[in-house]
């Protein structure tokens, strides 16, 4: 009987050797709210039976946020059972999570051992010693823009408002508007408005502009009002133009006078009527257009 019981003793002492337990958690330092994981682990022959805690109302202040419990094979016929929790809390200080009974049954053997306790450390938010393992992890760079893109973003702005106003100020001094001596640009009307062809079509519109031309190459060639004036006017202001031949004065106020009808009455002139005062307005610039200096001294001389 002695050497029975030696030899179960032994038995039982040989298999607790092939149990091991440990515990562990991820972090040893949290801060309050953040989540870690507690884990034990069980490495046992393949076939044991492993009754693990079930951690509810054994682990202090810490709630349990998830349970998960998975299995591994080793070597030499064992397997790790890893039964895991994932823990949190909103206490702060120094903890110590209790141990954990485990117990394993192999085939008449039974072995209970428990856990070694694990030591945690929960720290409150906004103290020195989160700004310490701040530090410790490394700098931590704070998003944002710096103040001088900002002031490099101003200046820009200035500087293209500077150029702005040098630009407009330059090109308003040096590019000026060609403006053409009143012969050129009569010259230049009656062409455009012989190329339109419009007398045919329509006779108002073609009188109107034909006035027009005439009237403001001699307000600008003899310098006098008469672009706005009433017949009435007209007459009465080209009886004082210097220089400019009584045939040609008479002219410009019968034009006025025959076409009136036509412009504002609908009333059609006749075909060489039309002609007659495009002829006129081409030869009053022929006859009265200025001479220029050299040509004058020639003259002269002869």
């Amino acid at each position: 009987m002695r050497i029975l019981f030696l030899l179960f003793v032994f038995l039982g002492f040989a298999f607790s050797q092939d149990v091991s337990v440990k515990a562990s958690v991820s972090a040893s330092q949290v801060f309050i709210g953040d989540v870690f994981d507690y884990k034990v682990e069980v490495v046992t022959k393949e076939g044991a039976g492993v009754t693990l805690p079930s951690f509810v109302g054994n682990l202090g202040s810490f709630e349990i946020r998830d349970l998960k419990t998975s299995e591994e094979k080793l070597k030499d016929g064992l397997v790790k059972t890893i039964h895991s929790a994932v823990l949190n809390t909103f206490v702060s200080g120094d903890f110590a999570l209790a141990p954990q009974e485990v117990q394993v049954v192999f085939e008449a053997d039974t072995v209970v051992t428990l856990t070694d306790p694990v030591a945690i450390r929960v720290l409150p938010r906004t103290t020195e010693a989160d700004v310490d393992i701040l530090e410790a992890e490394g700098p931590v760079s704070v998003p944002g823009t710096p103040w001088y893109v900002f002031a490099l973003i101003a200046l820009g702005v200035v500087l293209l408002a500077l150029l702005f106003v040098f630009l407009w100020k330059y090109l308003k001094r040096n590019v000026t508007e060609k403006v053409l001596p009143p012969y050129e640009e009569a010259m230049l009307a009656l062409s455009i408005l012989r190329e339109k062809k419009i007398a045919d079509s329509d006779q108002g519109q073609y009188f109107m502009e034909l006035g027009f031309i005439v009237r403001r190459y001699v307000e600008k060639r003899f310098k006098v009002d008469i672009l706005d004036a009433t017949v009435a006017e007209l007459k009465q202001r080209m009886s004082c133009v210097a220089g400019l031949p009584e045939a040609f004065k008479m002219g410009v106020v019968s034009l006025a006078v025959e076409t009136e009808p036509v412009k504002f009455a609908k009333v059609n002139l006749e075909k060489d009527r039309v002609l007659h005062w495009e002829n006129f307005a081409f030869e009053l610039l022929e006859k009265t257009k200025p001479v220029p200096e050299e040509e004058k001294k020639s003259g002269e001389k002869r």
